[in-house]
This record gives structure tokens, C-alpha cells and sequence, in this order.
């Protein structure tokens, strides 16, 4: 399904468009800190109660969905979780609502991933996300690492400050990459944030931020300010999703970016400063601890996911948040009087069925899904490296599953596990790996939901493109036993290393076919404790295994030898679909592992666990799916 040759001249077209738009341009209209971008021009000083409503990680989820809720821990009964229907922006709807209600004084803020996660946003790039998120009403965000993953050309389109000459550029250059498909790309009617962010091309921007850093506003006579910080692990899903702009790594110089940012907010009026970050939890806590005391009030976490009931309360006096997913909506109220410390109050309020759709967001919902519920669909994947038609229903049943599947945990979960080993048991190589995705769909089998009803187990098809919502294909290659526990350590740093700052990504990869005993609380590359066969055999560093895996697009021009993004591999051979002669989509493969002779068969279970850890608390026993270390 993948053409090499296009994906190159596709991937060279995007890079030269951003690098090479119009000298004449006048450049972004992007503000330097404390501008007031559609804010009042009331100065501030005043007293009372402004409400923050924080919302993060859409995830283009636009309709309720089942969720894994945890359930804490009881009398004698132990913490566990549960299958609850969350979400679904009619109810957001609803929700932003009553609290704009309860205080008019309110600001609603978008942090983290919207534009990209399901089937209608990948199939539209992005385009079916956006009539719906605009109707939501909210006040300023900040873009997310997949809001960057449909390429430069569209990143700009959505968000950057462009030309007339510019934007036409653009559009032509999407629409030759597209094939005609798309050329228009729908935007966010509220201004977003990255302070991180700058141009390096083309000449005439270098240097320039890509989006404004800060934002300021006036809410009952308060005046609030705002730093935005996008994630910075875009060039390292792929350099070409970062063509042409410059990410800042690394905590010393975010501390400095925040402390300089909030300095200057404060010194333009501002009473309460607020970082939005898509950092993630961890990272964000981290510089709340070490950033000066008093220059920032709050945190707004995202891109983890992590459902903060409780504020982290920072060595710097900054309280962090996160409000998990799209099945939450967080609520600070903040209360400023003269003399005295603003006080924060906070309130973590789920969207499940208590709260009631909003009519006219249900019918822009429903609009925007409509094409891929119909019968007959015919819609076509927009890039042309990849020649991929829906001709289903995307809620048409492709599977089952006799066991619940979900990505809940960030070490080894069930979807990851039964994946890989189907994945393994399908090509009979030695080894299988899945990308560490941090979303997913949550299918139940055989598990009482909230209505009493018993989950039937059925997988659908948007279902297969909630757990892949992106495109790519499946390759068999050959790696020794040395690089396999490199990479091994590599993951696990990205997800648990007690550094923040050296983690990254999503969580831990799937393995079949080598059982671990690791250390998730060790040092950084000695978290291995043993790894062997599933015979018991240890993994030998100089054997030579072969292995089934992932060939992501920019791998092919990364390199021969790499496989799910990870170099080292030899012998790289694409897995051909035996009826197409091309090489598998993961959402092929999936569903014929699912129905391997054409009728739906349930996918095992995966109860037997290939991961041993130390006796660092998880996840429902722990508030954080990923350790929050001291």
C-alpha cells in the first residue's frame, strides 16, 4: 500500500512548501508576552472569582465512548476499575455550560490533542474535528505533538498566521500531496499558544514564534495571563513534522523560558499566571518545583492523561493538574482578594451519562460523523502513501474479543499483548512489537457495564482506528539479542525514568515472545533484570532473532535498517496482504487476525503477562497510570 517513491516526493514537497513560502510575507502576527489577543481592554486590579475550565486531550473523540474508570480502594476491598460510558462533546457541551452559568467570569481553555485521533479526523486531516471543537467556545489552547502529525503543510494551515500568498501556497501543495482530496484546511476560531516553538525557515521568519507565547484577558476586573507550551517531542516522531521550526528541549532552558514569560506578564498587569502545558504531568510538576517562587499560580497539564483529583502541590508554591482525557473537564475557581493569597479551589467532574447532551452540539456532531456511519462510505485516505479506502460502515463489528482490551497501562496492557502475540503467532518469527500508543479504544468482554448490560466483546472498525489512528505498514526483520534489550531500555527511560526531562513519547512498546523481569523504579538503561525465551532460554546479546514490527512512513527514508521507528535491524522485509499483494496496513492485519477465515473469531485473551515488574504501585493501586517519582 505504501509507495517509496511517493512518499518521497510527497515528504521533499511538504518540506521545500514550508521552507520556502513567500519572502514578501510581513511574518506572523504571533504577540511577545503580555499581548491581549482577544481579550478586554479593562485593566486589571480587581477582586473576585475567576473560573478556569480545563479541557485536554480530545483526541478528536467527538461521541461518548466506554471508558476504564478506576475505583479506589475500600474497607477490605481492594482498588480495581470499571467500564463506564464517558465523553462526547454534546455533553462537554453541557458541562462548559452550566459552569459559564454558575460563574460568567470564566475562561475555557483546549490544551493538548484535538485535531487527531479517530477515523473521522484521519480520514478529513483533521477537517471533521473542527465545526464541532469551534461551536464548544473556547477562549485560547494550546496544539498538541499529533496536532503537528498530518505535516507541515497542514500544521500551518491550521494554526500559523499566514499571507494571503502564503496560504495559497499551501493549499496547492496540499492538494497535490492529497491527490486533489483536500486542499482546505478548517481552523480553530480561538488563538492558540507555544511559547517553545519558533521559525527556522524560511529566512525571513527564522527566529520568529510560530505561535504567540502568552495571552492575556480580563475576567470580572481580574487580569489573568497565559503561557502556552505545545509538546516538544514533534521532531522526534518524525523530522519532517518539524520542518522548519525549532523546538526548545531540555528543563534549564523551559525554566528560564517560564520565569522570563511570567516576569513579563506579571510586570504587564497580569494577577494570576497560568502555564498551559502539553509537556505532560510529570515534566510540568517538575518545573513547577524549580521555577521561582510566585511566578506562576497554576499548571494546566496535558498529554498524559492523567486524572489529578487532587492538585500536585510544587516546591515553588504552583499547583499542577491534569483532567485526564476527553472524559473530563477540570474546574479551578480562583479567587483573588486584596491583602491577601489567591486561594484555588478545584474540581475534577466527569462526563458520563448524569450529564445531558446539548442538542445542537449532538446535531454537529452527528453531522460530522454522518459520512462515516453511512453504508457505503467510499471515503479514501487523503495521502497518497497510502492507498486506503473506507468502503465500510466504521461501525460495522470486524471482531471480537473474549477479553477486555484497552491500553490502561503504561508498562504492558492487554491490547498491546494479545496484539503482539498474534502478530508473532501470524508470521512465526521469534520476536513481536507494537508501538507504545497512550490511546486507544476500550473494548469490554464478558464485564458488567454501568446499565447492567454484560459487554458483548464486539470490535469495530472505528473501534481499529481508535487503537491505530494513523496509517503504516508491517515488516518482518532480523536483530540480535543486544539491540532488542537496548531498545528495551530505551522504552522503558522514555516512560519511567525518574528525570522527567528524559522521558518521552507515549508508553512502553508491546513484546511477544520475550518475557521480562524488570525494575520500572531502577536507574535509566538497568532496568532489566532478566530476559528470556518463552521457553525459559535467556535472550543472548550475540543471537541473531527475528522479529515482527511496524514500518512507520518516515522510516523508509530514515534508513534500511529500522523497524517501528528503532534502528539496528537487519534484513527489513515489508509482510505482503497475500489478496492484495501489498504490503499490511496495521489496520489490515488486525482485522484479519480478527477473522482469519472471513468470520468474526475471538481474539484471545492475553491473560498471560510477558512482564514482571518490581513492587512499584500501578495503576488503579497508584493515582498514576505513569509513576509520579518523588
Amino acid at each position: 500500500m505504501f509507495s517509496v517513491a511517493s512518499l518521497t516526493r510527497i515528504i521533499i514537497s511538504l518540506a521545500i512548501t514550508a521552507l520556502t513560502l513567500s519572502a514578501c510575507s510581513s511574518g506572523s502576527s504571533s504577540s511577545t508576552a503580555g499581548d491581549n489577543i482577544g481579550g478586554t481592554n479593562i485593566n486589571g486590579g480587581g477582586t473576585g472569582t475567576v473560573t478556569l475550565i480545563h479541557f485536554n486531550d480530545l483526541h478528536a473523540h467527538l461521541a461518548p465512548h466506554l471508558d476504564r474508570v478506576a475505583v479506589a480502594a475500600t474497607s477490605g476491598v481492594p482498588a480495581t476499575t470499571k467500564l463506564q460510558e464517558r465523553g462526547g462533546l454534546a455533553r462537554a457541551a453541557t458541562l462548559i455550560k452550566q459552569i459559564r452559568a454558575d460563574n460568567p467570569n470564566s475562561v475555557l481553555m483546549n490544551i493538548g490533542d484535538t485535531f487527531h485521533g479517530g477515523v473521522e479526523a484521519l480520514f478529513s486531516l483533521g477537517n471533521a474535528v473542527a465545526d464541532p471543537m469551534n461551536a464548544l467556545g473556547a477562549d485560547i489552547g494550546v496544539p498538541g505533538n499529533w496536532d503537528f502529525a498530518y505535516g507541515p503543510n497542514v500544521t500551518r494551515l491550521r494554526y500559523a498566521s499566514l499571507t494571503t500568498q502564503e496560504t495559497l501556497a499551501l493549499q496547492n501543495a496540499l492538494s497535490t500531496s492529497t491527490g486533489g482530496l483536500i486542499s482546505q484546511i478548517k481552523r480553530p476560531n480561538f488563538p492558540n499558544l507555544a511559547a517553545n516553538v519558533s521559525y527556522t525557515q524560511p529566512a525571513n521568519k527564522a527566529g520568529q514564534p510560530f505561535l504567540p507565547p502568552t495571552w492575556t484577558t480580563v475576567k470580572g476586573g481580574v487580569k489573568l495571563g497565559f503561557i502556552g507550551i505545545t509538546s516538544d517531542i514533534v521532531p522526534r516522531m518524525s523530522s519532517v513534522l518539524a520542518t522548519g521550526l525549532n523546538f526548545i528541549q531540555g528543563e534549564a532552558n523551559y525554566k528560564a523560558l517560564i520565569e522570563q514569560q511570567a516576569q513579563s506578564l506579571r510586570s504587564g498587569g497580569a494577577q494570576l499566571v497560568f502555564v498551559m502545558s502539553e509537556l505532560g504531568i510529570h515534566r510540568d510538576k517538575r518545573l513547577a518545583d524549580v521555577i521561582n517562587s510566585g511566578s506562576v499560580d497554576v499548571f494546566f497539564s496535558a498529554h498524559t492523561h492523567e486524572a489529578t483529583f487532587d492538585p500536585l502541590v510544587s516546591s515553588s508554591g504552583a499547583l499542577v493538574v491534569e483532567a485526564g482525557n476527553d472524559g473530563y473537564i477540570g474546574r479551578m475557581d480562583a479567587t483573588v482578594t486584596t491583602g491577601s493569597k489567591p486561594t484555588f479551589v478545584w474540581k475534577l467532574m466527569a462526563l458520563d451519562k448524569s450529564i445531558a447532551e446539548d442538542p445542537a452540539m449532538k446535531t454537529l456532531v452527528t453531522t460530522a460523523r454522518a459520512p462515516y456511519l453511512a453504508a457505503n462510505p467510499n471515503i479514501k485516505f487523503p495521502m497518497s502513501y497510502a492507498n486506503v479506502t473506507l468502503t465500510q460502515s466504521i461501525a460495522t463489528v470486524v471482531g471480537k474479543t473474549s477479553g477486555s482490551l484497552d491500553r490502561r497501562q503504561a508498562l504492558e496492557n492487554t491490547f498491546n499483548r494479545v496484539f503482539s502475540d498474534a502478530l508473532r503467532a501470524r508470521t512465526g518469527t521469534d520476536l513481536a512489537m507494537t508501538p507504545g500508543f497512550r490511546f486507544d479504544s476500550v473494548i469490554g468482554a464478558n464485564e458488567l457495564l454501568e446499565d447492567n448490560t454484560v459487554a458483548s466483546g464486539d470490535i469495530t472498525l472505528e473501534d481499529v482506528y481508535r487503537f491505530f489512528p494513523v496509517v503504516y505498514t508491517m515488516s518482518t526483520a532480523n536483530v540480535t539479542g543486544q539491540r532488542v534489550k537496548e531498545i528495551i531500555e530505551s522504552g522503558l527511560t522514555s516512560v519511567f525514568s525518574r528525570d522527567a526531562f528524559n522521558q518521552g513519547g507515549g508508553w512502553f512498546e508491546g513484546f511477544s515472545g520475550i518475557n521480562l523481569v524488570v525494575d520500572i523504579a531502577g536507574a535509566d538503561g538497568a532496568r532489566i533484570k532478566t530476559a528470556s525465551l518463552p521457553n525459559g532460554n535467556p535472550i543472548v546479546d550475540a543471537t541473531t532473532y527475528s522479529i515482527t514490527g511496524c514500518t512507520r512512513p518516515d522510516d523508509f527514508l530514515t534508513g534500511s535498517d529500522v523497524l517501528c521507528s528503532y534502528s539496528g535491524f537487519t534484513n527489513v522485509t515489508a509482510l505482503n496482504n497475500t489478496t492484495t499483494g501489498s504490503p499490511y496496513t496495521v489496520q489490515e492485519i488486525f482485522i484479519d487476525l480478527m477473522n482469519p477465515a472471513g468470520v468474526n473469531t475471538a481474539l484471545p485473551t492475553g491473560s498471560n503477562h510477558h512482564i514482571d515488574q518490581s513492587n512499584t504501585p500501578v495503576w488503579p493501586y497508584s493515582p498514576f497510570v505513569q509513576p509520579m517519582w518523588p
